[in-house]
């Protein structure tokens, strides 16, 4: 099945050079292309058989596949007709002779698979047999393109083997490192956005306020609690500096950032109301800022400023935890119970299952003897005040 193209320019089966390097400089730009708009793959591969591939061999694809265990993975796939992909992968992934041959090769070789074992031979296969021959693929060029652990990443691109593949192996020889150099670099930047989008999640999931700071106290970034804070008059944030409210909180944070060496402190931090609110200030080398996910290169400080207004201060936490000899997480869920807030509310706010929270409440019924969430309520309730203890 034959994806239509464009306009596709053809490599010239005879000898013409400046022809052949026309195409294959479009070819090539369209593989970088396709690093920024990975959706564009497909097409790219339609582009590439339609230059370089002779009649009838109309498919093309692009898969992480593996022999121990057996399994596929298509990244991209042009040509192929409605199921083939879900069919090999459930049943002849990692599976069959060609699989198995190629993955001794190298990475950037061109196979092809008549190099690897006879048509006469591969016939023979069930492989051939139940599923290529209703097509009359039974060849195939391919390009080494990557290793992961078990895992093999290829280029593949089947047809009979009738034809005369030359100048698709010629063109292949070419595009190769610029396949092979693209499909590293649209893996980089897709591990890249995952680990800073799981980043920017975990900031703005978390129950207090996230700010990363310059030497200037300019902020590169903050997560969705920020604004609370400001509201809630512990902190200013004028012209995107951050400043706390507070005289001598505000002291704390410029004589840090003064300090000659990476440190941090913890101190209460006064809004005008006379509210009290956790901080914790670290201050961090350049280096390790540039590995933090979801911060801005270039911070010298991460500053986070307690729970949310309304919410338990992080004291609060602490002292309960001290009390009942409880662990963090014990004493936070605690404490959340005494807030009014449910086991899925916790489970939720955390990202964990409700059977672990459940969990945490039967080390918390142990350690504190209460026998039910009404009396553990109660039992907090009762407890002395900080300055009393």
């Amino acid at each position: 099945m034959r994806v239509s193209i464009d306009h596709a320019p053809t490599l010239a089966r005879g000898h013409n050079e400046p022809a052949e390097w026309e195409v294959l400089n479009a070819l090539i730009g369209r593989i970088y292309d396709s690093v920024l708009h990975p959706e564009c793959w497909n097409e790219t591969l339609a582009r590439i058989t339609g230059a370089l591939c002779p009649l009838s061999w109309e498919a093309a694809f692009i898969l992480w596949e593996s022999t121990a265990p057996p399994q596929a993975r298509f990244v991209a796939a042009s040509g192929l007709a409605a199921g083939v992909q879900e069919i090999y992968s459930a049943v002849y992934a990692g599976n069959h002779p060609w699989s198995r041959k190629l993955m001794r090769y190298g990475n950037g070789s061109v196979v092809d698979s008549n190099d690897i074992m006879t048509r006469e031979e591969f016939s023979e296969s069930a492989f051939f047999r139940n599923f290529l021959a209703p097509w009359g693929i039974d060849r195939m060029v391919c390009v080494m393109l990557d290793r992961r652990g078990n895992e093999r990443l290829g280029l593949m691109l089947p047809g009979p083997g009738d034809r005369d593949v030359e100048t698709l192996k010629r063109g292949l020889r070419v595009l190769a490192p610029h396949i092979q150099r693209a499909m590293r670099i649209s893996d980089r930047v897709a591990t890249l956005e995952l680990a800073a989008g799981a980043a920017r999640a975990a900031t703005d999931f978390a129950p207090f306020a996230i700010f990363s700071l310059d030497d200037q106290l300019n902020i590169l970034s903050a997560n969705s609690r920020a604004a609370g804070y400001e509201e809630a008059g512990f902190i200013r944030l004028a012209q995107d500096r951050f400043a706390f409210a507070h005289p001598a909180s505000q002291k704390k944070l410029i004589d840090l950032v003064k300090s000659p060496n990476p440190a941090g402190l913890a101190f209460q931090a006064l809004a005008a109301s006379g509210a009290e609110c956790p901080v914790l200030v670290a201050r961090i080398t350049q280096q390790s800022a540039q590995q933090i996910g979801g911060f801005s290169a270039g911070a010298s400080l991460i500053v986070t400023i307690g729970s949310a207004p309304g919410e338990t201060p992080v004291v609060e936490i602490d002292r309960v935890a001290q009390w009942f000899a409880l662990t963090p997480a014990e004493a936070r869920l605690a404490v959340g119970l005494a807030a009014g807030h449910s086991l899925q509310d916790y489970a939720a706010q955390r990202a964990v299952s409700l059977n672990a929270v459940r969990f945490l409440l039967k080390g918390i019924f142990r350690k504190t003897g209460a026998a039910s969430q009404a009396k553990l309520v109660a039992m907090l309730a009762r407890l002395p005040s900080s300055g009393g203890q």
